[in-house]
């Protein structure tokens, strides 16, 4: 796909996500009184600006990475404390601002973005499974990346399983299934490529000074599909579930991250989601549309988790909050929303370090200066 339209495509699938979340908030937090100053697609300089009956005014900025909204009281678009802009009174804030409100709506109006996400997930891949069915997989493998366990392990793109661990395989989900039972120990496969049959003998498990630590994902993927019709409760209840297990696989998969139990190179940034958008893109609307989706639930997944700057943490200081009756001291929590911040953007930080050896970035500039 040319350069220009990667990029296109890049900036449609992060700018519905982010806007789709904004929106959560906006909607929560007005339905709570809260008065929401701007609302803004994209960031920046602002091209473009009118403002709506209730007073908030819509904004179209030169970055279209994603939007924010601005609610009364925020000294920016992710304060955590009040200021009071010029030409409100007390009055006004005590009625409309967000840092007023009891923590009950606050935990509400934090969560309403992620809930968004999941609402708008949910709704796509019901559509698109009423309209063209749901996909099941066959048995033909992509192996996702060269510095992959599948890859090591002498599995290539192409590769058609027809047995894990001496069991049949006939689609990709007996395959998954077969992987992780397999975790902490050796997975059998036999396969077929370019006629011939093949087997490996593949350790699901890393030898470390602590001892034996399982390996649950060998980086593979499915490479073809057919679509198959179902009704349309089963369509509600697919959407719902896969919108459930993409979700908590997320957070599971941070949570083992953070304790050791995944290795950090599982953790993507800003050049795998191009990559993924343009991947997508290219092998169709509907795949594109898909990829929207799960991005939109990966993207509400993590604003869960309870770290300060991230509307998890926001949700869990509110309901401490509401539990002691009280508001925690602003000067802890402005302390604990820095850890927070150095926390996030060190993610942000291991996903492009992450990105760019997995593109060879380093051999790449080592080159040129050879």
């Amino acid at each position: 796909m040319p350069y220009f339209l990667s990029t296109l495509t890049f900036f449609l699938l992060l700018g519905v996500v982010v806007v789709v979340h904004e929106l959560g908030h906006l909607i929560i937090a007005r339905m709570n009184g809260v008065f929401c100053e701007a609302f803004s697609f994209g960031f920046g300089n602002v091209l473009f600006k009118k403002k709506d009956r209730k007073g908030t005014e819509w904004r179209i900025s030169l970055y279209p990475l994603g939007g924010y909204v601005k609610m009364l009281g925020d000294a920016d678009v992710s304060s955590v404390r009040e200021v009071m802009p010029e030409g409100y009174t007390e009055e006004d804030m005590e009625r409309m601002s967000v840092h007023r409100k009891k923590p009950w709506q606050k935990l509400l109006i934090a969560a309403g973005g992620p809930f968004a996400n999941f609402v708008f997930a949910i709704l796509v891949l019901f559509t698109l499974s009423t309209i063209n069915g749901v996909p099941e997989y066959n048995n033909t493998i992509t192996v996702m990346s060269e510095q992959n366990l599948a890859y090591k392990s002498g599995l290539r793109t192409g590769d058609v399983i027809t047995k894990a661990n001496d069991t049949e395989v006939n689609n990709f989900i007996d395959i998954a299934k077969q992987v992780k039972i397999s975790a902490g120990k050796a997975l059998k496969l036999e396969l077929k490529r370019d006629g011939e049959t093949k087997e490996f003998n593949i350790e699901m498990f890393g030898r470390t000074d602590d001892g034996i630590k399982p390996i649950q994902s060998l980086g593979i993927s499915p490479k073809g599909f057919k679509y198959k019709k179902v009704s349309i409760l089963q369509s509600a209840k697919l959407a719902i579930l896969t919108t459930w297990h993409l979700a908590y696989s997320n957070i599971e998969a941070v949570c083992k991250i953070a304790t050791g139990a995944m290795s950090t190179k599982n953790v993507g940034g800003i050049i795998s989601i191009f990559k993924v958008s343009s991947d997508s893109a290219e092998a169709g609307i509907v795949s594109f549309i898909t990829m929207i989706a799960m991005i939109s639930i990966i993207l509400g997944a993590i604003n869960l988790l309870p770290i300060p700057v991230l509307d998890g943490g926001s949700i869990a200081i509110a309901a401490i909050e509401w539990v002691i009756g009280k508001p925690l001291n602003k000067k802890f929590v402005n302390v604990i929303f820095t850890v927070g911040l150095v926390a996030v953007v060190g993610l942000m930080l291991l996903g492009m370090w992450n990105d760019l050896v997995s593109i060879k970035f380093f051999s790449w500039m080592e080159s040129l200066i050879k």
